[in-house]
């Protein structure tokens, strides 16, 4: 029968491996130790009311101050980060999407085949001829009312991707079937919307106008993406040699994968830390002026009978 030290010591032992438990024991030690020294030393020296006032009154300041911080450059105790959500999967002809900026897209500029759009040469062309792209780009975004062509090598495409591979898998009423990103090929992404950027070159003065802008802009216009994808075809590997590069299968049709960009809440945790440590901060440091104060009028009553009796 275990007795009474093993079972102590197999408790312990438990909790020492324990990230969760370790977490919380660390930070009950740091308060104890950090926290209650202070107070420890404040109430000796002024009381344990006094000290405690003292003490939550610093406390809180410093909360306030840290908020800040974490609230000025988003770091610290965060909420949710940016993201792509899905809004629509539209097959074939973008004219009958449901999202109205998305019936904006106008692909009669781009290079087109027997198939549609070549998209293996919009694919090809950023690296092959920077310039090209370029223009090409700019005369898309001036037939599709400021919709932007985005290159393959583009982050925001690369995000879109990611999220698109993840969410066509979960799809379960969609029409197609695909299991993740090897079952289809992204063929091209535009986006359009969101906050304007920085200009083409811009000097330290566009920056700086552009920052003051963006700040004192307290709506997020809505912020489109469009990924299109097409299924892959079935192709047999090889004994021996490396898996096939998926390519596009022309007899599916293109789906257009319509997103949009949710700015999240990453400030959001600071900003409330911030604002109530603040609160009680400038509640603490008014209780602490009133107890002044009925200190300095006790103490002038007191002298007055003091004076009289004498």
């Amino acid at each position: 029968m275990p007795t009474l030290a093993t079972t102590t010591g197999n408790v312990l032992a438990g909790i020492a491996f324990d990230p969760t438990i370790r977490g919380i024991l660390s930070v009950l030690v740091g308060v104890v130790v950090l926290m209650g020294s202070v107070y420890l030393l404040l109430g000796t020296n002024t009381g344990a009311r006094l000290g405690f006032l003292l003490a939550m009154t610093g406390f809180f300041g410093w909360m306030a101050i840290m908020g800040a911080l974490w609230w000025i450059y988003g770091i610290g105790m965060q909420g949710q980060a940016p993201e792509w959500d899905v809004v629509e999967y539209n097959e074939g002809d973008p004219a009958q999407a449901v999202t109205d900026d998305v019936r904006d897209l106008d692909f009669s500029v781009l290079p087109s085949d027997a198939d549609g759009i070549d998209h293996e040469t919009l694919q090809d062309l950023p690296d092959e001829d920077p310039e090209q792209f370029e223009a090409l780009a700019d005369q898309f975004e001036e037939a599709s009312d400021g919709w932007e062509l985005l290159a393959p090598s583009d982050a925001v495409r690369n995000e879109a991707e990611a999220t698109v591979s993840s969410a066509v898998a979960e799809c379960t009423t969609c029409s197609f079937d695909f299991s993740g990103a090897s079952d289809y090929v992204a063929l091209a992404a535009y986006e359009t919307g969101g906050k304007e950027g920085l200009p083409e070159n811009p000097n330290v003065w566009d920056r700086i106008v552009t920052k003051v802008e963006q700040t004192l802009q307290l709506t997020h216009p809505d912020h489109y993406a469009v990924l299109q994808i097409q299924a892959a075809r079935e192709q047999e590997a090889v004994a021996g040699q490396p898996p096939p590069v998926p390519e596009p299968d022309p007899s599916e049709p293109v789906i257009n994968v319509v997103m949009i960009r949710d700015i999240g809440d990453v400030r959001f945790p600071a900003a409330m830390i911030t604002i109530g440590s603040t609160a009680i901060f400038l509640l603490l440091c008014w209780v602490l002026h009133q107890r002044e104060r009925l200190l300095e009028e006790n103490l002038e009553h007191a002298e007055d009978v003091q004076a009289g009796a004498s």
